[in-house]
């Protein structure tokens, strides 16, 4: 159900007003999902969120089996308007086998944004699992223009066909109604993670050779890298002079310790500051 601006105002109040006169954790969250759908058409990030969290309870409550799975669709959306996109991407991956919030969108849809935030934010091992080899996508994302071979070029690194089927999924995103306003960020990060993934092969490469892999110029790579280098998105460095890019992948061992020690540092002072306090 969509309604006219001009009666939001009056059909949110009307809902309120059922809600506070029913009884069932159900029924309650039947009448939240049609505050959330007006308030998803407003862009009302603080109310979505409030009437979220009373899904919650009311699931905690007793809400039925269906109420719980749509209830993750309604949540998906929302983290999508705030660009939370791992935790829609976490909702929407859960839902995959019992998606039946049509109310909210299509299943169509509902593929499009599971798999573009799933190459995003999932690990190789749940995009392969979830998305590349899972029926349930298979059998629409076809259907889908481009969506397939961003999906599969991207999983089995065939970055040029990737990058070509990219470009017409940004165009998708900067027109559709709950991403639009997170296009620029969205193809950022997207880009990055693809240069990631292509890096994490190599202890070092020539900007030529990774250049050809991506189907681009040397000298958009040395700039899309210097970029994210700049602003500590990627941990290698460019030899200017041989052309060449160096991976300079941090020691995790040393980072979980230094971790650990900068934790403890912290516990030791709160229990200092509180053994002073117990001595006045």
């Amino acid at each position: 159900m969509r309604y006219e601006a001009i009666n939001f105002v009056e059909a949110e109040k009307f809902f309120r007003e059922a809600y506070a006169m029913t009884g069932g954790a159900s029924r309650k969250m039947e009448i939240l999902f049609e505050i959330l759908l007006m308030n998803f058409d407003k862009a009302d990030h603080q109310s979505l969120g409030k009437d979220i969290a009373t899904c919650h309870k009311l699931v905690e409550d007793g809400a039925d089996w269906d109420k719980k799975n749509k209830l993750k669709i309604f949540e998906g959306v929302y983290c999508m308007m705030i660009r939370d996109f791992k935790k829609a991407s976490d909702l929407f991956v859960n839902s995959i086998a019992t998606f039946t919030a049509l109310e909210v969108m299509s299943f169509k849809d509902f593929v499009f944004y599971t798999v573009i935030l799933a190459l995003l934010t999932q690990d190789r091992k749940t995009i392969r699992k979830e998305i590349v080899h899972c029926p349930d996508i298979l059998a629409v994302n076809r259907d889908i223009p481009h969506l397939k071979e961003f999906a599969e070029s991207y999983y089995n690194c065939d970055y040029k066909t990737f990058l070509q089927a990219f470009i017409e999924i940004c165009v998708a995103v900067s027109e559709d109604k709950y991403l639009k306003d997170h296009a620029q960020y969205y193809t950022k990060e997207m880009r990055l993670v693809s240069y990631k993934q292509y890096l994490e092969s190599y202890k070092s490469v020539t900007i030529d050779n990774m250049a050809n892999a991506f189907g681009v110029s040397g000298d958009f790579i040395d700039k899309e890298l210097s970029t994210f280098i700049y602003y500590g998105k990627l941990n290698c460095k460019i030899d200017k002079v041989s052309g060449v890019i160096e991976s300079n992948r941090p020691n995790r061992k040393a980072e979980l310790f230094q971790n650990t020690v900068q934790r403890g540092d912290a516990l030791l002072n709160r229990v200092q500051k509180l053994a002073r306090g117990l001595d006045i």
